[in-house]
């Protein structure tokens, strides 16, 4: 256990101590901040009823979308280290000590969780300051709801993108893979436009990623609230369809997710990816 936890603390420090290496980890979320500032927050707006508050539910949907894919990215960011300890050799000094497989891949898995927790909550407090000077309504038990689905999604993340990128063999190999992702993350997770103005088929790989989950769980969280607040009064059907169209609420060739079955989702694919991770290294 000690050796997991000075591993994991050794990685921690060398990602924090890398100022290119976390800027660049979050550059996704600033692509995805400029692109709604500059280009897609006035088209969102306008496309939607013109309803009082609808720029405020706006703003709460793209920050809540945000954080879904901030462990993705920063998860990623933080696991260049184990790639460069690869290609420099320096993987071999921990593959010879007694440490057990699982006990490797728990090391890389507890910093990088570490990291994207960090990024998450740094970035909800930045999200609800901002929501609470534009006067966008939060309850406490939202953004309590909030801080709590942060955990399994940091952990997710941070597991995916290690069993991802364990397999990887060079830094050029990591930058292509952490390029692809980084953009793709954002259209599959509904951010850089809503799910229900996507393809069919991107639609269902969409659901097939746990971050497209936790995504559809921090906007029913953190901008619940706009939500009800835009749409009090309105028909039924209209609330409907703002919820499945904006991601709200999501489905799967015909099953729709509810929170718990959302959340047992990405739990049981963050398990399998663990597993993968443990038999590489195993292999190793």
């Amino acid at each position: 256990m000690n050796d997991m936890l000075a591993l994991a603390k050794r990685n921690v420090l060398c990602y924090f101590r890398d100022r290119s290496s976390v800027f660049f980890s979050l550059m996704s979320v600033i692509i995805v901040i400029l692109l709604y500032l500059l280009f897609l927050r006035d088209m969102l707006i306008s496309a939607n009823p013109p309803i009082d508050g609808m720029d405020r539910l706006v703003d709460a949907w793209v920050l809540s979308g945000i954080l879904g894919i901030i462990p993705v990215t920063t998860c990623a960011g933080a696991l260049q280290t184990m790639v460069e300890d690869r290609v420099n050799g320096r993987d071999r000094d921990v593959l010879v000590t007694p440490m057990k497989a699982s006990a490797i891949a728990g090391g890389y898995i507890i910093s990088t969780f570490i990291v994207g927790m960090a990024m998450s909550a740094i970035a909800l407090v930045l999200s609800v300051a901002y929501l609470g000077m534009t006067g966008c309504p939060l309850s406490v038990a939202g953004v309590l709801t909030t801080v709590v689905l942060m955990i399994p999604s940091a952990l997710s993340g941070s597991i995916i993108m290690y069993a991802i990128t364990s397999r990887l063999r060079s830094t050029g190999a990591f930058s292509g893979l952490f390029v692809t992702m980084s953009v793709l993350i954002g259209f599959l997770a509904g951010i850089y436009m809503p799910m229900g103005t996507m393809p069919e088929g991107m639609q269902i790989v969409g659901m097939l990623v746990p971050a497209s989950h936790m995504a559809s769980l921090f906007r029913q969280s953190l901008a619940g609230e706009a939500l009800n607040d835009v749409f009090s009064g309105a028909p039924s059907e209209m609330v409907k369809s703002f919820r499945t169209d904006m991601g709200f609420d999501i489905s799967l060739m015909g099953f729709e997710f509810d929170p718990f079955t959302s959340m047992v989702f990405v739990l049981a694919v963050t398990a399998l990816f663990f597993i993968i991770a443990v038999m590489g290294i195993r292999r190793r």
